[in-house]
């Protein structure tokens, strides 16, 4: 994914131009800068150094190269994680994510991927940690996949602690999808023990059991 429509945007506000300013500058229309900040196109490569040098900027800062980057690195970053949690080694997965996080202490997809590895470490002294990363990120901007996966886990870290009825209260809230109100309020009543708890978890963190 390409950032160069939104920092287009950003820039040109910075310098208090308006798109028929650019537009006249590069000798482009100001319906195609249009298409550009809307991403509905890219600039045509051998227009990018014209553009970095209008905003006295980096290509590299112009397409949001270090975000890319980012975004690479987090991917990387769960897929070993995942693995770590599929192989159970929850150790690595716990020392992982914790470093992750103290990169990326904002990212609500760390925090709940963190809080479901240190729930099935089988350490009741984490389970505090657990529910307060989880909490953080209902609270949280997340996207809606992030918000029901963690909601759906902190169900299971509530049993984990001993606490059905805030089991009960918080999958009353969930969508209707995997990590669902039917779903998870089924496998509550089932009243599963500390293995069967660990094998939902393991579920909505990695997708198989």
């Amino acid at each position: 994914m390409l950032y160069i429509g939104e920092n287009l945007r950003t820039m040109r506000k910075s310098k208090d131009l308006t798109q028929e300013d650019v537009a006249g500058i590069l000798g482009v229309t100001p319906q195609t800068v249009s298409k550009w900040e809307r991403g509905d196109t890219y600039p045509d490569i051998t227009m990018l150094p014209s553009l970095a040098n209008l905003f006295n900027t980096s290509i590299d800062t112009l397409i949001g190269m270090d975000r890319i980057n980012d975004a690479e690195r987090k991917r990387e970053l769960f897929r070993q994680g995942h693995e770590h949690i599929k192989e159970r080694n929850i150790e690595a997965a716990i020392d992982l994510y914790t470093a992750a996080l103290k990169e990326y202490s904002q990212d609500e997809g760390i925090m709940s991927d963190l809080a479901m590895a240190l729930a099935l470490s089988g350490d009741q002294s984490r389970i505090s940690k657990a529910k307060e990363l989880c909490t953080r990120v209902l609270a949280g901007s997340a996207g809606s996949k992030v918000h029901h996966t963690t909601r759906a886990a902190l169900c299971f870290i509530y049993l984990k602690a001993g606490n059905r009825e805030m089991a009960e209260k918080t999958a009353r809230d969930l969508p209707h999808v995997w990590e669902s109100r039917e779903t998870v309020q089924v496998e509550i009543a089932m009243n599963p023990d500390a293995s069967a708890i660990d094998t939902y978890l393991r579920y909505i963190a990695i997708g198989e059991i």
